[in-house]
């Protein structure tokens, strides 16, 4: 009897082993937040939460904080943390300027969009209901509609191993959006002198860039206003 129930107990805990690994190798979607179309592996689900929680950010600040950290990784996450609170900042300061819209998450999303086929179909169907994508390449910032699957990968798939460069990418990123939200124990100032744009000078020179303000280079990118 005693040999069935260890081999009972012993099945269990391959089970459980099992759904674990699974768990781990699945990227996570943000469902949890409002407003995130990003899909995150189990890692970077663990960053995020253990940095708002640790900051006792209210539930309310989430989604502008994950919007802003959004934009922060995707556009920055090979560049130091002064490069990365840069981008953050030139988001603030167009949440700032009447020029654009004044939240984060709308800032980030700005963009032309179209409107589902499956919600056009119906005409008496209520705007509140209706779903919009952005155009393609048609965004301010690019990564939002460049067509490609938007995964915060801090850990492999198939083994659980994280990714240490994009982990700790990720990490920075969350922190300082916290920071440049207001929502968290410390504040970060602007660094980039009021820069409401900035482009990637090693890979373009814009149309745009003639007609601004050159405040100066941090990393790889050129801010202006």
């Amino acid at each position: 009897m005693n040999n069935w129930y260890e081999n009972i107990l012993k099945m269990m805990i391959a089970t459980l082993a099992v759904i674990y690994l699974f768990l781990l190798m699945t990227p996570v979607h943000a469902n949890e937040i409002k407003g995130s179309s990003t899909h995150f592996t189990t890692k970077a689900k663990h960053i995020l939460w253990q940095e708002l929680n640790s900051q006792k950010v209210d539930n309310n600040y989430h989604p502008e904080v994950l919007c802003l950290a959004e934009n922060i990784y995707f556009e920055a996450r090979a560049e130091s943390y002064s490069g990365k609170a840069a981008v953050g900042n030139v988001t603030r300061n167009r949440v700032q300027d009447s020029r654009w819209p004044n939240t984060f998450c709308e800032v980030v999303k700005q963009g032309p969009v179209r409107e589902s086929w499956k919600t056009k179909q119906h005409k008496d169907l209520a705007e509140s209901d209706r779903v919009y994508y952005p155009r393609k390449h048609r965004c301010l910032f690019s990564w939002y509609c460049d067509g490609n699957k938007d995964v915060i990968w801090a850990n492999y798939e198939k083994t659980g191993q994280m990714i240490e460069g994009n982990a700790r990418a990720w990490r920075e990123s969350v922190q300082l959006a916290i920071y440049i939200v207001e929502v968290g124990q410390m504040q970060i100032k602007d660094n980039t002198n009021g820069a409401v744009y900035y482009y990637a000078h090693n890979l373009v020179y814009p149309s745009w860039a003639e007609t601004k303000q050159y405040l100066g280079q941090l990393g790889n990118h050129t801010f202006m206003k």
